[in-house]
């Protein structure tokens, strides 16, 4: 009998111990988490998107300070010729995704109608803010953000 208790013992601490490592390890990972968002939080979306791809190109290629420099440079030509070249279509896509927003929305029942109007706006809302960070269509970062 009493190895029965050594026994059960033994796998009460063990499984406390995974158990403890499992909540500390997801604690960890949540922080890091936090901590990485917070600390990108004052860059908008499209200089993160660009800081995030020079900074693995630059710890995976060993790039330079003058290589980083001057790719960074081109990567920032890109998204301005690319803006450009939307810039024309843009109305065009705009009225693409209404029709089709009306279309879908005829398919729908008025209870889904309700619901698909809310993921509208919140969609919308989402975008707004991603906009605000960038102010994409002008091109420009606003004051205070350095990517």
């Amino acid at each position: 009998m009493k190895a029965w208790k050594v026994i059960l013992a033994a796998v009460l601490l063990f499984t406390a111990g995974a158990t403890t490592g499992v909540a500390l390890t997801r604690l960890r990972v949540r922080a890091k988490v936090r901590s990485e968002a917070e600390r990108r939080s004052p860059l908008p979306a499209i200089a993160w998107q660009r800081y995030e791809f020079l900074r693995r190109a630059q710890r995976d290629l060993k790039l330079s300070d003058e290589q980083k420099s001057r790719i960074e440079a081109k990567v920032k030509d890109s998204q301005e010729r690319f803006r450009r070249l939307w810039e024309p279509i843009a109305p065009q896509a705009r009225e693409e995704f209404e029709q089709l927003r009306a279309q879908i929305r005829a398919e729908l029942t008025p209870e889904q109608q309700a619901r698909f109007d809310e993921l509208l706006k919140k969609s919308e809302k989402e975008r707004r803010r991603a906009r605000e960070g960038t102010n994409a269509a002008a091109g420009r970062v606003p004051k205070g953000d350095k990517p």
